[in-house]
């Protein structure tokens, strides 16, 4: 390879920065004889790995093989995919600044965005869904663990070739050394924790019309405590599952809301929001309890925040 490909291909994995990636190398349906696509997956790899591999891409990309990269398992980095140069640049002025961007053919770019923290793969798929609304990006792209193209090698599509014959260079256009988290990443996640908690309440609500819900409250002594619950989501990343949970089933049988949100709020160190800042705690919580509630039937006005003025002399 060039210097100037190996420069690009160390740039965007130190931007990137993710512990682990996969490589995947694929080889066109018109090179095949069932009119199929194959992709070679070499997975787990640290960024030395990578470059071990770097002689052995160059020669499938010889053969007109394209080349990709992702994280390997579950990341902090999200993709957005077939982005033009109007969005990109309004991706970058809005506070949504890429980690890194490659250009994979003329005027068509490709963005990966570092989350705050590591996302679970429902969530990853969401903000990607999100990102790809919001910026023009390819929806049939946007989901947790979608490859980019590694920069420093073409893109052998046969609608991108040149006069020469010969195919562009994916271009790495922008790379932050230590791939910055972008300024706007707390919303986007607020957002992610929004939806995946409506998902949840409408899988919810399809199990209730299916099986039936019965609403019998219970005396004190019999009900279930919020270990129950946590017990139940004890997955990582599906902790918010057993805080609305919680919170639906205690409201239902005449448990406090101040209760229930202080309940929440002492599980701080296993939650949802573990990590976070207090406001963003105290947002978790306002609204999940308001999703509780929501699904008994209650429904709360968002308090208009409260500002203080001097009084006119």
């Amino acid at each position: 390879m060039l210097p100037i490909a190996l420069k690009a291909v160390q740039l965007q994995l130190q931007a990137m920065g993710a512990s682990r990636y996969e490589l995947g190398v694929r080889v066109p349906s018109d090179q095949l004889g069932d009119g199929k696509s194959q992709m070679i997956l070499r997975n787990n790899l640290t960024n030395g790995e990578v470059f071990e591999k770097l002689d052995w891409l160059a020669s499938e990309n010889a053969k007109g093989h394209h080349i990709y990269i992702r994280p390997s398992g579950l990341s902090q980095l999200t993709l957005i995919d077939d982005l033009t140069r109007n969005s990109l640049k309004r991706l970058i002025d809005t506070g949504y600044t890429p980690a890194c961007v490659v250009e994979t053919s003329p005027a068509n770019f490709q963005a990966w965005l570092k989350h705050a923290w590591s996302l679970t793969a429902q969530e990853g798929t969401v903000a990607a869904k999100i990102l790809a609304e919001r910026f023009g990006g390819d929806p049939n792209s946007a989901d947790w663990r979608h490859f980019g193209r590694l920069a420093g090698f073409t893109n052998p599509k046969p609608q991108y070739r040149l006069p020469n014959g010969l195919f562009p260079y994916s271009q790495l256009k922008f790379a932050l050394s230590k791939g910055g988290i972008y300024p706007k990443t707390h919303e986007v996640l607020s957002e992610v924790e929004d939806r995946c908690l409506d998902q949840y309440i409408e899988a919810q609500r399809s199990i209730e019309t299916r099986i039936g819900f019965e609403r019998h409250p219970r005396q004190a002594f019999e009900l279930l405590d919020y270990a129950h619950f946590a017990n139940k989501y004890a997955a990582h990343g599906e902790r918010h599952k057993a805080d609305l949970t919680y919170a639906t089933y205690s409201l239902q049988r005449g448990v406090p809301e101040i209760e229930v949100r202080d309940t929440i709020r002492a599980h701080t160190s296993t939650s949802a929001f573990v990590n976070r800042s207090q406001r963003d705690k105290d947002a978790y919580i306002d609204r999940t309890v308001r999703k509780a509630l929501k699904q008994n039937g209650i429904y709360i006005p968002v308090q208009p925040t409260l500002q203080t003025a001097e009084l006119c002399r």
